[in-house]
């Protein structure tokens, strides 16, 4: 009987707890706590009535109101497949009929994860079915992997609040707010920072700097009018009556005239005709990878397939694509020899004149460009990210851009240069210098100019190899989110990415290229068929084992050796530079004639003509796209390369009318002001500019 009584009351008990069901979760079961409505117990009274006018509009279904809300991140989503940027709508925001002004901030929420319990491999990107969040989420210290435990949340909050209470009310409302995971010790904190809020109106006014670019772009207007009207009705009769010095001065703006340069190839050594092909092909792939990287910076929604990326082999051809900055390196070396060279035969110049000239030929774009990026450059967009990218960078072209224009951006405050990718043209015209002394001493000295060239190139190679030794730095610079989403202030940018002295072995390697064209020159292909593709496909070997290893120091499991990185810090742009001269090589002087007529093919010549206002204009259309994009994207290669395609469109038309306004015009310019009519045409030379001139059309388009 016993036995019954307590058989029925166990049965009664599990009765009662099957009908009750599992235990409700609560509201919040989010990884990262919904954001505040607004700041109700702010300091600033303004601040204060203006939220409290918010919420109760919210109450009263008010449009308005509806819309700030609307526009605001609510919780967050696809954290764990690396969406950490949740932006909301930055337009509607900003649009909202509100009462008061309001802004769109973007507020930085960091959780602070302990260490799982668990042991786990952090380095692996596989997880178990069973495995719990706080082994996904927690910050594994890997540079390889995106942290999961930040996420940038977009806030419509009243203008009125400013960012410095915006932060203390988040810290303060994150402090008490409950989540799933306070029971694993996860706490969380905020940033707010100046440049993450925006107003509705771009908060800087024009001044003296914007008026001053208007007009100087009118003037050149004019001058562009001006002088193609001047060059209709002043024929050139240099047939009949002989040249102009006036006609020439008045037509240097013409476009006509200027269009017409484009099309101009040199012909007094066909073997060149590769230098166009090569050259373009290189900044396509340059502009690509940049695209890569400007892309993969902002925010992505299934950031987990690009740390996939990071260790495939596949992947190394984007993200160790810096070697094709490398490659311009090798033609600007092969091309500025070959160049002196043939002058020196010539006609021996003051070398301080030649630099002269070279700066002169170089700087108006240029100085057009950055004039640009201080002013204009602040206006042209607006987005979430358009203060905390665009804005910085307007100021520091306004802080530094002399030592743009003075070559020193890569040693001068190159923490805040003023467009990061100029590094390339400091380091170009001191390797120009450093070219300009050894092809000197080799006219004066052949023998003792070889031997020094000889000793240049070992000394290129050790520099590297002994910094990266000594400061005990990767083997590569890796293309890792630490990198992309602020390369002024990365250590490996800084120490030896862009500095003269430690990227100087692709160049050494193009001068003893050019020099070897240079004793070719007068010579036919005369290598036979078989040595032509075994140099052919060695060195297209070479320079494909150049990218692909890269792999290898991507793998998070490699193990550091300082002795592994520093050889291959130096190795693998030395054997890549060997393997594109071995490609110019054959398709100049062997039997690959295929390879040769690919690269002379026609439609380069214009367009390699073009490669230098290209190189200047494409970052900033990257930028300015990052910085407006008001949604997180999946991310593929096909759309990556996609807007690339259309970067490299939008980067050669740019360059076309930068060519056609100022390239060309200054540098006819310069040319009659330096080289006036008198002087024979032989002795205008490759560095001049003149059109006339068998040599210069060599040199005329490259970097």
């Amino acid at each position: 009987m016993y036995f019954f009584a307590r058989l029925l009351v166990f049965i009664g008990i599990s009765l009662i707890v099957a009908s009750e069901g599992p235990k409700p979760l609560g509201k919040n079961v989010d990884i990262f706590p919904e954001l505040p409505l607004s700041v109700m117990d702010s300091t600033d009274v303004l601040c204060r009535k203006h939220s409290q006018v918010y919420e109760e509009a919210l109450r009263n279904l008010t449009l308005w109101a509806y819309e700030m809300r609307d526009s605001s991140s609510k919780s967050v989503q696809g954290i764990l497949r690396g969406s950490i940027a949740q932006f909301g709508h930055f337009e509607e925001c900003l649009t909202a009929k509100a009462p008061f002004p309001t802004q769109y901030c973007i507020a930085t929420i960091v959780a602070d994860i302990p260490m799982p319990s668990t042991p786990r491999d952090s380095k692996s990107l596989t997880y178990g079915e069973n495995e719990t969040l706080i082994n996904k989420i927690y910050d594994k210290k890997d540079p390889s992997q995106q942290p999961e435990n930040v996420v940038l949340l977009g806030w419509c909050i009243p203008a009125a609040c400013k960012p410095p209470e915006l932060e203390e009310y988040l810290n303060k409302y994150l402090a008490k707010v409950d989540t799933p995971l306070r029971k694993e010790n996860v706490t969380y904190t905020s940033h707010v920072g100046e440049q993450s809020c925006q107003l509705q109106t771009n908060e800087r006014n024009w001044d003296q700097l914007d008026i001053s670019f208007l007009l100087v772009s009118a003037i050149i207007v004019v001058l562009i009018i001006a002088s193609t009207i001047c060059d209709f009705m002043w024929p050139n009769e240099e047939k009949l009556h002989g040249d102009s010095s006036l006609r020439n001065l008045l037509v240097v703006f013409s476009v006509t005239k200027n269009y017409s340069n484009l099309e101009r190839s040199e012909d007094s050594n066909p073997a060149l005709g590769v230098l166009y092909g090569m050259r373009v092909i290189c900044i396509f792939m340059i502009i690509t990878d940049h695209r890569f990287g400007t892309f993969l910076s902002s925010g992505i929604l299934n950031f987990d397939t690009v740390e996939e990326q990071y260790r495939s082999f596949f992947g190394t051809l984007f993200f160790h694509g810096d070697l094709f900055v490398d490659s311009f390196f090798i033609l600007s070396g092969l091309l500025v020899t070959y160049c002196l060279l043939v002058q020196w035969e010539k006609k021996f110049l003051n070398p301080v004149f030649v630099i002269i000239l070279r700066y002169m030929r170089i700087i108006p774009v240029y100085a057009f460009v950055i004039f640009f990026c201080t002013t204009l450059f602040e206006f042209v967009g607006f987005g979430p990210m358009w203060k905390t990218i665009i804005s910085p960078e307007v100021q520091d072209c306004r802080k530094n851009w002399w030592t743009n224009l003075l070559f020193i951006s890569n040693y001068v405050n190159a923490d805040h240069m003023c467009m990061v990718h100029s590094w390339y043209l400091s380091c170009d015209f001191h390797y120009f210098i450093l070219a300009l002394m050894l092809t000197i001493l080799i006219y004066k000295n052949k023998k003792l100019g070889l031997v020094v060239l000889g000793l240049v190139f070992i000394i290129s190679i050790l520099i590297p190899f002994t910094i990266v030794y000594i400061y005990e730095r990767p083997a590569v610079l890796f293309f890792y989110l630490d990198f992309i989403r602020g390369p002024k202030s990365h250590p490996d940018f800084l120490l030896t990415y862009i500095k003269s002295h430690a990227r100087s072995t692709p160049y050494i390697v193009g001068i003893i290229a050019g020099y070897l064209f240079y004793r070719l020159r007068q010579q036919k292909a005369n290598v036979s068929w078989i040595a032509s593709y075994l140099i052919f496909i060695s060195s297209v070997t070479l320079m494909i084992v150049s990218i692909v290893t890269g792999a290898i120091f991507y793998n998070p499991y490699y193990e550091y050796d300082t002795l592994d990185a520093a050889s291959y810090s130096v190795l693998h742009r030395t054997v890549w530079s060997i393997g594109s001269v071995g490609v110019l090589f054959v398709a100049s002087y062997g039997k690959v004639k295929w390879v040769y007529s690919f690269l002379s093919w026609k439609p380069w010549i214009p367009l390699s003509k073009l490669v230098y206002g290209a190189y200047l204009v494409h970052f900033q259309i990257q930028m300015r796209a990052v910085a407006k994009k008001g949604a997180a994207d999946v991310t593929s290669y096909f759309d990556i390369i996609s807007l690339a395609i259309s970067d490299i469109v939008l980067s050669f038309g740019l360059a076309f009318l930068l060519y056609l306004a100022i390239e060309a015009p200054f540098r006819n310019l310069f040319a009659q002001l330096f080289f006036p009519l008198k002087t024979p045409k032989k002795t205008v030379t490759n560095l001049n500019n003149n059109e006339e001139n068998v040599s210069e059309k060599t040199c005329d388009s490259h970097l």
